[in-house]
């Protein structure tokens, strides 16, 4: 029983991440050349800045859960992300995320000190992505896009 529960319990987060990632990409493909260096809120992160974060959050929380160093970290994030390639690096970490989901991963408290085990990991980088895709949501409205787009299934 306690399996079953637990696979129910990850196909069911795989479909939801899935989900965010899908609706994610379909922002980002609307954003229009002008836009990505626009702040819509002054002193916050620009449209292409939330769209990067984006894109690499999924694996970037899954790596930061397994102990790296704040160095390690600053490396990674200082990987450009061109427009073009923004989507493709999306999917890339949900196949990052994806991968851990199905196989498990081991966890080592953060480099400012907090531990959580895998399961709350998984669940803290899906919540991550469903915040900053309302974030991205939000700024598209405030710049006047207008789209029809489920956001959830």
């Amino acid at each position: 029983m306690c399996g079953r529960i637990m696979d129910e319990w990850k196909n069911a987060l795989r479909r939801h991440v899935a989900v965010g990632v899908r609706t994610t990409s379909e922002l980002i493909r609307l954003i229009q050349p002008g836009d990505w260096d626009k702040r819509p809120i002054p002193g916050k992160r620009s449209v292409y800045e939330v769209a990067v974060h984006l894109a690499v959050l999924l694996e970037a929380d899954l790596r930061i859960a397994t102990g790296v160093t704040a160095a390690e970290m600053a490396d990674f994030y200082a990987v450009p992300v061109p427009v073009d390639q923004i989507v493709d690096r999306l999917d890339q970490s949900f196949q990052y995320y994806e991968q851990r989901l199905l196989t498990g991963f081991t966890t080592r408290p953060t480099y400012w000190g907090v531990a959580d085990d895998s399961t709350g990991w998984l669940m803290e980088a899906a919540v991550h992505l469903y915040h900053h895709r309302s974030q991205l949501f939000d700024y598209l409205n405030v710049l006047g896009y207008e789209f029809d787009l489920a956001l959830f299934e």
